[in-house]
């Protein structure tokens, strides 16, 4: 009987640390993300479509940039699932390295600009809890996680890239 009184116990405390972080988040994390989002937006509309396109096909050019910068401006100003959409401006070459770039700094970004993509933010909070509760600041953690992050994004992008050169060139297509 005591186990099953544990289980329900258990079972109920799951739910109000649940509610507790929620609350936790209504509180402090989504005024955050709205702020952020609205910033962005602004951004976008002053600096307008067109040029951000421009900015995009730029980036595109330079294989460095396509894997390095690309992937954190899309991240930035488009968030998810907006980010996915910048491919569109890349050769064909490139579009499986972006993919991958993409899938490789979405988290490490997410850790100081948390409106990237807010439904992932709990990987980023689960390493922040314990380094808050060791009394260090997060912030140099983030930015090392950032750099990271970016640039083993730019290296999976780019052998992505050239596994996919070689694999279009022995299936006898042509590579654009």
């Amino acid at each position: 009987m005591n186990s099953i009184v544990g289980l329900a116990e258990g079972f109920i405390s799951f739910f109000q640390k649940t509610g507790d972080q929620i609350v936790a988040n209504i509180g402090g994390t989504i005024p955050m993300l709205l702020g952020l989002l609205f910033l962005i937006n602004f951004i976008i509309k002053v600096i307008g479509d067109k040029k951000i396109t421009r900015i995009a096909e730029f980036l595109g050019r330079s294989t460095i940039l396509s894997y390095l910068v690309l992937p954190a401006f899309a991240w930035f100003f488009f968030s998810s699932p907006g980010a996915l959409t910048m491919g569109k401006f890349l050769p064909e070459k490139r579009k499986p390295g972006f993919e991958d770039a993409l899938g490789t700094t979405v988290h490490p970004l997410t850790s100081l600009f948390p409106h990237i993509v807010p439904a992932e933010l709990f990987i980023w909070l689960g390493v922040a809890n314990g380094i808050t509760k060791l009394g260090l600041s997060t912030a140099p953690l983030a930015i090392r996680y950032i750099i990271t992050g970016l640039i083993l994004g730019m290296v999976r992008g780019i052998l992505t890239e050239k596994i996919f050169i070689y694999l279009m060139k022995r299936n006898k297509r042509q590579v654009a």
